[in-house]
């Protein structure tokens, strides 16, 4: 594990060693969305779960919970639904496995394909309704999963493209991003024990001023190809029922479903990888909504978009971005990058306050942030043997609300890792 840097100025963190177990070998994680539980999808097979008694448990306090769920192949991805009475957790064997929680009714599906590393969205809106699709080269399928009765229920939505990205936008519409530059806005309809799609709008993200802009690649012989943009991220923002897009065209866009013309646009110096819509946290009555792009070039623009003159900031200290995450509360923004580095950074002042180098592990990081804005999981999926956990302390630094001092950041190495920070806010009990 790569030695952890903070700030200039600001020696806080001190660093705590002990192992939890030699056998549990952590793929990924996800917490809880209400409640101090981190489900852990295992190399072996099947998740585990780990539960502190209140938000300002300590990390190494928390306890392995009796309850735990067996699957045969490894879980490569989990995710929690909305209000976490189910947790779905796709297997390399090309399956999505959803369990209820606390109970032990489990519902599977298999989704088709050579791609078996299944991705996993859960409706925002519908805590029963999830997507699951994979982006790699292979994936013109998005497969839908309604778990609200005993018999699930599933549904395929076909395309002859790639899709790069889906998110939800209502309970029963769901937005897919395309290899040929568009969108697409498809209604679920539940009928006779059955689902169903229907296209309601196809959007052309890719459109310039003088019609669809290509992007451009290079051969192993220097030779330049011509090709269609890639719509690779798409985010809704519930509260302006609103829609932003971006793509290998290097264009981010925003649009009210209302119209296929686009209200706002920005242009970017590289392809657009990820997109979060989020709130900077100057004080309450001030909070700006902003866009923040991760793009291919490493650089990460915070875009205010209802602002005069399309206020931007752009922070750099990344290779190719991978993932952008903003905390619960809206204090924090994470990234990561394909090599590995995850930054931390303040949305008060934008100032990286922590930083985790790049380190020699063969994938990506992914996070998942706590109910409390407190911790910030990742899952390094190496699956070794050794499961440690490395702490970074706070002496000071306490619950505004309780008083009590805890941990500032942590990170579980060898299979997964979680960083705790403690804001100065009142803590959730």
């Amino acid at each position: 594990m790569a030695e952890a840097l903070n700030s200039p100025g600001r020696d806080l963190f001190k660093e705590v060693e002990f192992s939890l177990t030699s056998e549990m070998d952590v793929r990924s994680a996800s917490f809880h969305p209400i409640d101090p539980i981190l489900a852990c999808g295992l190399v072996q097979g099947g998740v585990v779960f780990l539960r502190g008694s209140n938000h300002t448990t300590p990390f190494e306090d928390w306890e392995i919970d009796p309850k735990h769920y067996k699957y045969r192949k490894t879980i490569l991805s989990v995710q929690w639904n909305a209000d976490g009475t189910k947790v779905a957790a796709g297997s390399d064997d090309g399956n999505v496995i959803i369990w209820s929680y606390p109970g032990d009714s489990k519902q599977v599906f298999h989704r088709n394909g050579r791609s078996n590393f299944p991705l996993i969205v859960w409706n925002p809106f519908n805590r029963d309704m999830l997507a699951s699709y994979n982006s790699a080269l292979d994936t013109k399928e998005v497969m839908i999963a309604n778990s609200a009765t005993e018999n699930l229920v599933t549904h395929t939505i076909k395309s002859k493209f790639n899709c790069q990205t889906v998110a939800w936008n209502s309970h029963n519409q769901l937005a897919c991003g395309y290899g040929d530059g568009t969108f697409e806005i498809h209604e679920i309809e539940s009928r006779n024990k059955q689902l169903k799609s229907r296209m309601s709008q196809k959007i052309r993200h890719d459109l310039g001023d003088n019609g669809p802009v290509y992007s451009h690649i290079f051969t192993p012989t220097d030779y330049q190809v011509k090709t269609l943009s890639f719509v690779t991220s798409i985010a809704w923002n519930e509260e302006m029922n609103l829609l932003a897009s971006g793509g290998t065209d290097e264009r981010v866009k925003i649009w009210s479903l209302a119209s296929n013309d686009p209200m706002l646009a920005l242009k970017l110096d590289s392809s657009c990888r990820n997109l979060v819509w989020s709130s900077d946290i100057k004080d309450q009555k001030t909070r700006k909504t902003f866009i923040a792009c991760g793009l291919e070039n490493g650089c990460i623009v915070i875009w205010h978009p209802f602002e005069g003159g399309n206020r931007t900031r752009k922070l750099i200290g990344h290779d190719q971005i991978f993932q952008l995450l903003p905390s619960p509360d809206g204090r924090y923004l994470a990234s990561t990058d394909y090599y590995k580095k995850l930054v931390i950074w303040s949305t008060k002042s934008w100032e990286s306050i922590y930083i985790l180098p790049s380190s020699e592990f063969m994938y990506p990081y992914m996070m998942t942030w706590d109910a409390a804005s407190c911790r910030l999981a990742i899952s390094e999926r190496k699956g070794r043997k050794q499961f440690k956990v490395i702490q970074y302390l706070v002496a000071k630094n306490s619950c505004a609300g309780c008083k009590k001092t805890f941990q500032n950041l942590k990170l579980l190495q060898q299979g997964m890792s979680a960083f705790t920070l403690a804001p100065p806010q009142t803590c959730l009990q």
